[in-house]
């Protein structure tokens, strides 16, 4: 198995092009990280680099791994920056479906106070066809599907529908029985 360790070392001393200021960046020994590389080469049978003179040079084996330790290390990056960016607490995920024909102004004035809750929750909101809603609340892919019209009663789906709202049209919300509390906004919008 590939020692990324040894892949490091390597890496920084083809960048940085010398050991002595790999040393410096890593804060090691030359003798640690010339051990390393040299492990490294007897791994896989190859020479890495070749010495000129007083410089370092990649070898063919060297140039050819370069730009794949590149890239390892650059997603390696990537990844710790995304992983140091997660907030610490950790938050509800709160999914929302909004069938098509509801419109949208009146969607964020139902969910909006679910905005104001101290604990830290993420809301996602997809809309869709209200039957491709329903079929993915029964399966627990939503918590919440907003529409215009009553859950259907020949659907076989454990939720109830709650009116929310009157204004020549009904808007309804279906939360599924999870243990999960959430509060439901109820809001009466005259049109």
């Amino acid at each position: 198995m590939l020692n990324y360790r040894q892949l490091h070392y390597f890496w920084v001393v083809a960048k940085t092009g010398s050991i002595v200021r790999a040393c410096e960046q890593l804060n090691l020994t030359p003798q640690t990280i010339s051990g390393q590389i040299s492990l490294l080469e007897q791994t896989y049978g190859i020479e890495l680099f070749q010495r000129v003179g007083r410089q370092l040079e990649l070898t063919e084996a060297g140039r050819q791994a370069l730009p794949y330790a590149e890239q390892m290390f650059q997603l390696g990056g990537e990844l710790e920056l995304m992983m140091r960016a997660q907030p610490n607490e950790q938050q509800i995920l709160f999914r929302v479906g909004v069938a098509d024909v509801v419109p949208k102004s009146i969607v964020y004035r139902l969910i909006a106070p679910t905005m104001e809750l101290h604990e830290p929750l993420r809301i996602t909101c997809r809309e869709d066809k209200l039957e491709r809603l329903l079929a993915d609340l029964a399966i627990q892919r939503l918590d919440l599907v907003i529409s215009d019209s009553p859950m259907p009663s020949h659907l076989d789906i454990k939720g109830y529908s709650q009116k929310l709202g009157e204004c020549g049209i009904s808007f309804f919300n279906w939360r599924r029985n999870t243990g999960k509390t959430f509060r439901a906004a109820s809001t009466a919008h005259r049109c």
